[in-house]
Protein backbone atom coordinates (compact mmCIF):
# COMPACT_ATOMS: atom_id res chain seq x y z
CA UNK A 1 0.00 0.00 0.00
CA UNK A 2 1.46 3.31 -1.08
CA UNK A 3 0.30 6.25 1.04
CA UNK A 4 0.97 9.96 0.66
CA UNK A 5 0.61 11.85 3.93
CA UNK A 6 0.07 15.57 3.37
CA UNK A 7 -0.05 18.25 6.03
CA UNK A 8 0.81 21.93 6.29
CA UNK A 9 2.92 23.88 8.72
CA UNK A 10 6.40 25.22 9.30
CA UNK A 11 9.47 23.06 9.86
CA UNK A 12 10.94 25.86 11.97
CA UNK A 13 7.88 26.13 14.20
CA UNK A 14 6.92 22.62 15.25
CA UNK A 15 3.84 22.75 17.46
CA UNK A 16 0.51 21.05 18.07
CA UNK A 17 -0.85 19.42 14.92
CA UNK A 18 2.59 19.34 13.30
CA UNK A 19 4.01 17.21 16.13
CA UNK A 20 0.90 15.03 16.24
CA UNK A 21 1.14 14.19 12.55
CA UNK A 22 4.87 13.45 12.78
CA UNK A 23 4.32 11.11 15.72
CA UNK A 24 1.49 9.36 13.87
CA UNK A 25 3.73 8.85 10.83
CA UNK A 26 6.42 7.34 13.06
CA UNK A 27 3.89 4.97 14.58
CA UNK A 28 2.62 3.88 11.16
CA UNK A 29 6.15 3.27 9.91
CA UNK A 30 7.24 1.23 12.94
CA UNK A 31 4.09 -0.86 13.23
CA UNK A 32 3.47 -1.90 9.63
CA UNK A 33 6.20 -3.01 7.23
CA UNK A 34 3.78 -3.33 4.31
CA UNK A 35 3.32 0.42 3.99
CA UNK A 36 5.22 2.71 1.67
CA UNK A 37 4.76 6.17 3.11
CA UNK A 38 5.82 9.42 1.47
CA UNK A 39 5.42 12.61 3.47
CA UNK A 40 4.63 16.05 2.01
CA UNK A 41 4.49 19.36 3.85
CA UNK A 42 2.80 22.43 2.38
CA UNK A 43 4.76 25.47 3.55
CA UNK A 44 4.25 29.16 2.95
CA UNK A 45 6.80 31.12 0.99
CA UNK A 46 6.15 34.61 2.36
CA UNK A 47 6.37 37.74 0.23
CA UNK A 48 9.17 40.18 1.05
CA UNK A 49 6.75 42.64 2.68
CA UNK A 50 5.21 39.90 4.80
CA UNK A 51 8.66 38.70 5.92
CA UNK A 52 9.70 42.24 6.79
CA UNK A 53 6.59 43.01 8.88
CA UNK A 54 6.47 39.62 10.60
CA UNK A 55 10.26 39.28 10.90
CA UNK A 56 10.10 35.85 9.32
CA UNK A 57 13.23 34.06 8.16
CA UNK A 58 12.59 30.91 6.12
CA UNK A 59 15.11 28.67 4.35
CA UNK A 60 13.65 27.23 1.15
CA UNK A 61 14.60 23.58 0.79
CA UNK A 62 13.13 20.78 -1.29
CA UNK A 63 13.25 18.34 1.60
CA UNK A 64 13.55 18.47 5.38
CA UNK A 65 14.35 15.81 7.97
CA UNK A 66 12.02 15.80 10.98
CA UNK A 67 12.51 13.09 13.63
CA UNK A 68 14.29 10.93 11.04
CA UNK A 69 11.39 11.33 8.59
CA UNK A 70 12.10 12.72 5.15
CA UNK A 71 9.56 15.44 4.40
CA UNK A 72 9.12 16.80 0.85
CA UNK A 73 8.29 20.49 0.95
CA UNK A 74 5.59 21.94 -1.30
CA UNK A 75 6.00 25.72 -1.36
CA UNK A 76 3.14 28.17 -1.98
CA UNK A 77 3.64 31.93 -1.96
CA UNK A 78 1.57 33.83 0.60
CA UNK A 79 1.30 37.58 0.12
CA UNK A 80 0.31 39.97 2.86
CA UNK A 81 -2.85 40.90 0.93
CA UNK A 82 -4.00 37.29 0.62
CA UNK A 83 -3.21 36.67 4.28
CA UNK A 84 -5.39 39.64 5.30
CA UNK A 85 -8.23 38.61 2.98
CA UNK A 86 -8.24 35.04 4.26
CA UNK A 87 -7.19 35.13 7.91
CA UNK A 88 -8.24 38.59 9.03
CA UNK A 89 -11.20 39.61 6.88
CA UNK A 90 -12.22 35.99 6.21
CA UNK A 91 -13.43 36.84 2.71
CA UNK A 92 -12.12 33.61 1.20
CA UNK A 93 -11.91 30.11 2.58
CA UNK A 94 -8.23 29.17 2.11
CA UNK A 95 -5.19 31.10 0.91
CA UNK A 96 -2.99 29.95 -1.96
CA UNK A 97 -5.21 27.10 -3.14
CA UNK A 98 -4.82 28.02 -6.83
CA UNK A 99 -1.10 27.39 -6.55
CA UNK A 100 -1.67 23.74 -5.66
CA UNK A 101 -2.41 22.67 -9.25
CA UNK A 102 1.31 22.46 -10.03
CA UNK A 103 1.73 19.68 -7.45
CA UNK A 104 -1.11 17.39 -8.53
CA UNK A 105 1.06 15.19 -10.78
CA UNK A 106 3.26 14.25 -7.79
CA UNK A 107 0.46 12.02 -6.52
CA UNK A 108 -0.43 10.10 -9.68
CA UNK A 109 0.70 6.68 -8.44
CA UNK A 110 -0.42 6.64 -4.82
CA UNK A 111 -3.10 4.25 -3.57
CA UNK A 112 -4.52 6.73 -1.05
CA UNK A 113 -3.88 10.17 0.42
CA UNK A 114 -3.99 11.00 4.12
CA UNK A 115 -4.48 14.73 4.71
CA UNK A 116 -4.56 16.87 7.84
CA UNK A 117 -5.53 20.43 6.97
CA UNK A 118 -7.76 22.62 4.86
CA UNK A 119 -5.12 23.45 2.28
CA UNK A 120 -4.27 19.75 2.03
CA UNK A 121 -7.96 19.02 1.40
CA UNK A 122 -7.96 21.26 -1.65
CA UNK A 123 -4.88 19.48 -3.02
CA UNK A 124 -6.38 16.05 -2.31
CA UNK A 125 -9.57 17.06 -4.11
CA UNK A 126 -7.59 18.13 -7.19
CA UNK A 127 -5.74 14.79 -7.17
CA UNK A 128 -8.96 12.83 -6.78
CA UNK A 129 -10.61 14.72 -9.63
CA UNK A 130 -7.68 13.99 -11.98
CA UNK A 131 -6.57 10.50 -10.98
CA UNK A 132 -9.48 9.12 -8.97
CA UNK A 133 -7.22 8.69 -5.92
CA UNK A 134 -9.20 8.34 -2.66
CA UNK A 135 -8.32 10.46 0.37
CA UNK A 136 -8.93 10.42 4.11
CA UNK A 137 -9.08 13.61 6.16
CA UNK A 138 -8.17 13.91 9.84
CA UNK A 139 -9.84 16.85 11.59
CA UNK A 140 -7.78 18.12 14.53
CA UNK A 141 -9.68 20.94 16.26
CA UNK A 142 -10.28 24.49 15.08
CA UNK A 143 -10.68 23.23 11.50
CA UNK A 144 -14.05 21.76 12.55
CA UNK A 145 -14.73 23.62 15.82
CA UNK A 146 -14.21 27.16 14.58
CA UNK A 147 -13.39 27.49 10.88
CA UNK A 148 -16.74 26.26 9.41
CA UNK A 149 -18.66 28.82 11.45
CA UNK A 150 -16.67 31.85 10.28
CA UNK A 151 -19.14 32.52 7.47
CA UNK A 152 -21.34 30.82 4.88
CA UNK A 153 -18.42 30.23 2.52
CA UNK A 154 -16.31 28.33 5.03
CA UNK A 155 -19.35 26.36 6.21
CA UNK A 156 -20.09 25.34 2.63
CA UNK A 157 -16.46 24.33 2.03
CA UNK A 158 -16.31 22.07 5.08
CA UNK A 159 -19.69 20.54 4.25
CA UNK A 160 -18.37 19.69 0.78
CA UNK A 161 -15.19 18.14 2.14
CA UNK A 162 -17.03 16.04 4.71
CA UNK A 163 -19.03 14.54 1.84
CA UNK A 164 -16.22 14.34 -0.71
CA UNK A 165 -13.64 12.68 1.53
CA UNK A 166 -13.67 8.90 1.36
CA UNK A 167 -13.43 8.92 5.15
CA UNK A 168 -13.18 11.47 7.96
CA UNK A 169 -11.25 10.86 11.15
CA UNK A 170 -11.72 13.12 14.18
CA UNK A 171 -9.19 13.26 17.01
CA UNK A 172 -12.02 13.22 19.57
CA UNK A 173 -15.62 12.03 19.77
CA UNK A 174 -16.73 15.58 20.54
CA UNK A 175 -15.27 16.87 17.27
CA UNK A 176 -17.22 14.22 15.41
CA UNK A 177 -20.41 15.43 17.11
CA UNK A 178 -19.64 18.99 16.04
CA UNK A 179 -19.20 17.81 12.45
CA UNK A 180 -22.75 16.41 12.52
CA UNK A 181 -24.00 19.97 12.88
CA UNK A 182 -22.48 20.63 9.46
CA UNK A 183 -23.28 17.39 7.67
CA UNK A 184 -24.31 13.97 8.92
CA UNK A 185 -22.59 11.27 6.92
CA UNK A 186 -21.66 7.62 7.41
CA UNK A 187 -17.99 8.10 6.54
CA UNK A 188 -16.84 9.23 9.98
CA UNK A 189 -15.17 7.93 13.12
CA UNK A 190 -13.00 9.19 15.94
CA UNK A 191 -9.33 8.21 15.90
CA UNK A 192 -7.52 8.80 19.16
CA UNK A 193 -3.81 9.48 19.30
CA UNK A 194 -1.44 8.03 21.84
CA UNK A 195 1.51 9.60 23.64
CA UNK A 196 5.07 9.11 22.47
CA UNK A 197 7.16 6.47 24.22
CA UNK A 198 9.38 9.37 25.35
CA UNK A 199 6.81 10.17 28.04
CA UNK A 200 7.05 7.94 31.10
CA UNK A 201 6.18 8.37 34.77
CA UNK A 202 9.35 9.30 36.69
CA UNK A 203 10.13 8.06 40.19
CA UNK A 204 9.89 10.54 43.05
CA UNK A 205 13.67 10.91 43.03
CA UNK A 206 13.70 11.44 39.27
CA UNK A 207 10.93 14.04 39.54
CA UNK A 208 12.92 15.91 42.16
CA UNK A 209 15.98 15.95 39.87
CA UNK A 210 13.88 17.15 36.92
CA UNK A 211 12.64 20.09 39.00
CA UNK A 212 16.18 20.94 40.04
CA UNK A 213 17.32 20.81 36.41
CA UNK A 214 14.88 23.55 35.44
CA UNK A 215 15.55 25.66 38.51
CA UNK A 216 12.48 24.74 40.60
CA UNK A 217 13.01 24.66 44.35
CA UNK A 218 9.36 24.11 45.25
CA UNK A 219 8.03 20.75 46.39
CA UNK A 220 4.99 21.07 44.10
CA UNK A 221 4.93 22.40 40.54
CA UNK A 222 1.96 23.41 38.41
CA UNK A 223 2.04 24.89 34.94
CA UNK A 224 0.87 25.49 31.40
CA UNK A 225 2.37 24.27 28.13
CA UNK A 226 1.13 25.72 24.86
CA UNK A 227 0.72 28.75 22.63
CA UNK A 228 0.08 32.08 24.31
CA UNK A 229 -2.92 32.80 22.08
CA UNK A 230 -6.49 33.93 22.81
CA UNK A 231 -8.00 30.54 21.91
CA UNK A 232 -5.96 28.96 24.72
CA UNK A 233 -7.64 31.27 27.28
CA UNK A 234 -4.27 31.89 28.92
CA UNK A 235 -5.39 35.14 30.56
CA UNK A 236 -7.45 33.04 32.98
CA UNK A 237 -4.27 31.50 34.37
CA UNK A 238 -2.93 34.38 36.53
CA UNK A 239 -6.15 34.42 38.56
CA UNK A 240 -6.07 30.64 38.91
CA UNK A 241 -2.44 30.71 40.04
CA UNK A 242 -3.18 33.46 42.58
CA UNK A 243 -6.07 31.48 44.09
CA UNK A 244 -3.87 28.40 44.41
CA UNK A 245 -0.92 30.24 45.97
CA UNK A 246 -3.27 31.86 48.50
CA UNK A 247 -4.03 28.36 49.81
CA UNK A 248 -0.76 26.50 49.17
CA UNK A 249 2.42 28.31 50.24
CA UNK A 250 5.50 28.18 48.04
CA UNK A 251 4.04 26.30 45.09
CA UNK A 252 6.07 26.69 41.90
CA UNK A 253 4.69 27.67 38.48
CA UNK A 254 6.14 27.12 35.03
CA UNK A 255 4.92 28.59 31.74
CA UNK A 256 6.16 26.94 28.56
CA UNK A 257 5.44 28.60 25.22
CA UNK A 258 5.29 31.92 23.46
CA UNK A 259 2.84 33.93 21.42
CA UNK A 260 1.08 37.29 21.08
CA UNK A 261 -0.34 37.32 24.63
CA UNK A 262 2.94 36.63 26.42
CA UNK A 263 3.69 40.26 27.35
CA UNK A 264 0.14 40.90 28.58
CA UNK A 265 0.28 37.64 30.50
CA UNK A 266 3.50 38.63 32.28
CA UNK A 267 1.99 42.00 33.25
CA UNK A 268 -1.06 40.26 34.70
CA UNK A 269 1.18 37.87 36.67
CA UNK A 270 2.86 40.90 38.25
CA UNK A 271 -0.46 42.64 38.86
CA UNK A 272 -1.89 39.56 40.61
CA UNK A 273 1.34 39.22 42.63
CA UNK A 274 1.85 35.62 41.59
CA UNK A 275 5.18 34.32 42.89
CA UNK A 276 7.71 31.62 41.93
CA UNK A 277 6.99 31.77 38.18
CA UNK A 278 9.44 30.55 35.54
CA UNK A 279 8.95 31.43 31.88
CA UNK A 280 10.85 29.11 29.56
CA UNK A 281 9.65 30.50 26.24
CA UNK A 282 9.33 28.05 23.39
CA UNK A 283 10.91 24.65 23.95
CA UNK A 284 11.61 22.19 21.15
CA UNK A 285 9.61 18.91 21.29
CA UNK A 286 12.60 16.89 22.50
CA UNK A 287 12.75 19.01 25.67
CA UNK A 288 9.08 18.67 26.62
CA UNK A 289 9.24 15.23 28.34
CA UNK A 290 11.54 16.60 31.06
CA UNK A 291 9.26 19.59 31.68
CA UNK A 292 6.14 17.43 31.89
CA UNK A 293 7.90 14.91 34.11
CA UNK A 294 8.66 17.68 36.62
CA UNK A 295 5.01 18.78 36.85
CA UNK A 296 2.47 17.77 39.46
CA UNK A 297 -0.50 19.41 37.77
CA UNK A 298 -0.96 20.70 34.22
CA UNK A 299 -3.69 23.30 33.68
CA UNK A 300 -5.37 23.68 30.29
CA UNK A 301 -8.05 26.42 30.23
CA UNK A 302 -8.66 26.50 26.45
CA UNK A 303 -11.76 27.88 24.75
CA UNK A 304 -11.46 25.22 22.03
CA UNK A 305 -9.49 21.99 21.64
CA UNK A 306 -9.54 18.82 19.61
CA UNK A 307 -7.52 16.26 21.55
CA UNK A 308 -4.39 18.05 22.79
CA UNK A 309 -1.37 15.76 22.78
CA UNK A 310 0.06 17.52 25.83
CA UNK A 311 -2.82 16.13 27.90
CA UNK A 312 -2.11 12.55 26.87
CA UNK A 313 1.61 13.07 27.41
CA UNK A 314 0.98 14.48 30.89
CA UNK A 315 -1.27 11.62 31.99
CA UNK A 316 1.22 9.08 30.63
CA UNK A 317 3.87 10.85 32.73
CA UNK A 318 1.82 10.53 35.92
CA UNK A 319 0.76 14.20 35.95
CA UNK A 320 -2.72 15.43 36.94
CA UNK A 321 -4.52 17.54 34.35
CA UNK A 322 -7.28 20.05 35.11
CA UNK A 323 -8.93 22.07 32.39
CA UNK A 324 -11.95 23.39 30.55
CA UNK A 325 -14.92 21.31 29.52
CA UNK A 326 -14.35 21.68 25.78
CA UNK A 327 -13.49 19.44 22.83
CA UNK A 328 -11.84 16.15 23.68
CA UNK A 329 -10.38 17.24 27.01
CA UNK A 330 -13.05 15.47 29.16
CA UNK A 331 -12.62 12.27 27.11
CA UNK A 332 -9.02 12.01 28.26
CA UNK A 333 -8.91 13.49 31.79
CA UNK A 334 -12.44 12.81 33.03
CA UNK A 335 -15.35 15.18 33.66
CA UNK A 336 -14.39 15.52 37.34
CA UNK A 337 -11.34 17.46 36.21
CA UNK A 338 -13.14 19.67 33.66
CA UNK A 339 -15.14 22.83 34.26
CA UNK A 340 -17.45 24.97 32.18
CA UNK A 341 -16.16 28.31 30.94
CA UNK A 342 -18.41 30.52 33.04
CA UNK A 343 -17.94 33.10 35.80
CA UNK A 344 -16.89 30.36 38.26
CA UNK A 345 -14.32 28.77 35.98
CA UNK A 346 -11.21 30.19 37.63
CA UNK A 347 -12.28 29.35 41.18
CA UNK A 348 -13.50 25.87 40.18
CA UNK A 349 -10.19 25.02 38.52
CA UNK A 350 -8.26 26.49 41.46
CA UNK A 351 -10.22 24.46 44.00
CA UNK A 352 -9.73 21.25 42.04
CA UNK A 353 -5.97 21.76 41.86
CA UNK A 354 -5.85 22.60 45.57
CA UNK A 355 -7.78 19.39 46.38
CA UNK A 356 -5.43 17.28 44.28
CA UNK A 357 -2.34 18.64 46.01
CA UNK A 358 -3.63 18.84 49.57
CA UNK A 359 -5.18 15.36 49.46
CA UNK A 360 -2.16 13.96 47.62
CA UNK A 361 -4.46 12.28 45.10
CA UNK A 362 -2.81 9.62 42.94
CA UNK A 363 -2.79 10.49 39.24
CA UNK A 364 -5.12 8.57 36.96
CA UNK A 365 -3.81 6.20 34.31
CA UNK A 366 -4.28 6.81 30.61
CA UNK A 367 -7.14 4.79 29.16
CA UNK A 368 -6.22 1.93 26.84
CA UNK A 369 -8.31 3.72 24.20
CA UNK A 370 -5.38 6.08 23.72
CA UNK A 371 -3.08 3.42 22.33
CA UNK A 372 -1.05 3.70 19.15
CA UNK A 373 -1.50 -0.02 18.56
CA UNK A 374 -5.28 0.25 18.29
CA UNK A 375 -5.07 3.57 16.43
CA UNK A 376 -2.76 2.21 13.73
CA UNK A 377 -4.83 -0.95 13.32
CA UNK A 378 -8.01 1.08 12.90
CA UNK A 379 -6.42 3.52 10.47
CA UNK A 380 -4.89 0.83 8.25
CA UNK A 381 -8.14 -1.15 8.21
CA UNK A 382 -10.00 1.89 6.90
CA UNK A 383 -7.37 2.50 4.23
CA UNK A 384 -7.47 -1.13 3.03
CA UNK A 385 -11.25 -1.12 2.89
CA UNK A 386 -11.34 2.08 0.82
CA UNK A 387 -8.68 0.86 -1.61
CA UNK A 388 -10.35 -2.53 -2.09
CA UNK A 389 -13.67 -0.81 -2.86
CA UNK A 390 -11.98 1.38 -5.47
CA UNK A 391 -10.35 -1.61 -7.14
CA UNK A 392 -13.62 -3.52 -7.35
Amino acid sequence: MKIAIIFNGNVNNQKGIFNNVIERINQLKTRNDDLQIDVFLIQYQYSWLFKKLKKINVTFEDTSIVNNIEVKNLWVKLTLVEYLITHRLKLQDVACKRQLKKYVSLFSDFDILSVHGLLDLHLATLVKNKYGTPFVMTWHGSDINVYPFNNKKTFKSVKFFLQNADFNFFVSKQLQKVSDRIKKTDNKSHLYSGPSKNFQKPSLQQKKRLKENIGINSDKLIGFIGNMKPIKNVMALPGIFKNIQDKIYGIGIIIVGDGPLLDSFKKEIIKQRVQNVIFTGKIEPKGIPEIIGALDVLILPSFNEGMPMVVLEAIQSGVHVVGSNVGGIPESIGFENCFNLNDDFEINVSNRVIDIIQKNEPPSKLSSEFSWDSTVQKEIAIYKNIISNYKT
